[in-house]
């Protein structure tokens, strides 16, 4: 079973990209991928905007053809009733199984004032906080997370990228290693630093996933090439996630 634990839904207004329903349908049956976790590209900040691309994702979760899973994702520097009120929404009315920080989209620092009044809201929802770590300066540094792990020992984080294209991919092992409640989706990571965080942290804290989703090919062979054992590749390819995830 191949499970995404990182895709996206949406036109991503600060990186100018888009997918829709159809392109992530085909591309996940055209590579054998089972299901994925669907997060929001960055809308405009408008929390209508936002609860807007969350009912399109639950729509999809909705579909027959592949499982899909949402991830909600709201501007960190809205109202915290604001932000509390959509995420649970999400959670409670949607069957999301996780929410999303973005420091480089949503220009946050995860262990800011509100980036960790963010994560109180996640954490006390009982979900998974995932954090895009690596491009985006001091706030995409994932040594911001180890701050946010350490207030929030509760919270389980994913760090999204782990470290990748910020030259932090080495701290993000280490901190995963470190926290017991930090695990680590290595999408852009070159074949050379994953096979070092296998060694690190060891395959029950990796997840495959995408990002994009041109980008599955190239994720799927970078595990198949890495990962020599099977029950390893297993569950780097869903057993991870399931687990973290609490998926069904």
């Amino acid at each position: 079973m191949i499970i995404d634990a990182h895709s996206h839904l949406g036109y991503d207004v600060a990186f100018d990209l888009d997918n829709d329903e159809n392109l992530l349908i085909e591309n996940c049956k055209k590579y054998g991928v089972d299901g994925a976790i669907v997060q929001p590209f960055i809308p405009r900040p408008y929390v209508e905007d936002y609860k807007a691309i969350h009912d399109r994702i639950y729509k999809l979760t909705q579909n027959k053809e592949r499982k899909f899973w949402g991830m909600s994702s709201m501007n960190p520097h809205f109202r915290i009733e604001e932000y509390a009120e959509e995420t649970e929404r999400c959670v409670k009315e949607l069957g999301f199984v996780a929410a999303k920080l973005t420091p480089i989209g949503h220009a946050v620092n995860p262990a800011s004032r509100d980036g960790l009044a963010c994560c109180d809201v996640v954490r006390k929802l009982g979900i998974p906080l995932m954090i895009h770590t690596g491009n985006g300066g001091s706030f995409a540094d994932p040594i911001q997370v180890a701050k946010v792990a350490e207030e929030f020992p509760d919270l389980v984080i994913v760090m999204a990228h782990a470290g990748s294209g910020g030259g932090s991919i080495g701290t993000a092992s280490y901190i995963a290693r470190t926290h017991d409640n930090v695990y680590l989706e290595p999408s852009w990571v070159d074949i050379a630093a994953l096979e070092g965080m296998l060694k690190e942290v060891g395959c029950s804290k990796l997840m495959f996933s995408s990002d994009v989703v041109d980008n599955i090919p190239v994720e799927l062979a970078k595990y198949r090439t890495a990962v020599k054992k099977e029950t390893d590749l297993e569950r780097i390819l869903s057993g991870t996630a399931v687990e973290v995830f609490g998926l069904k």
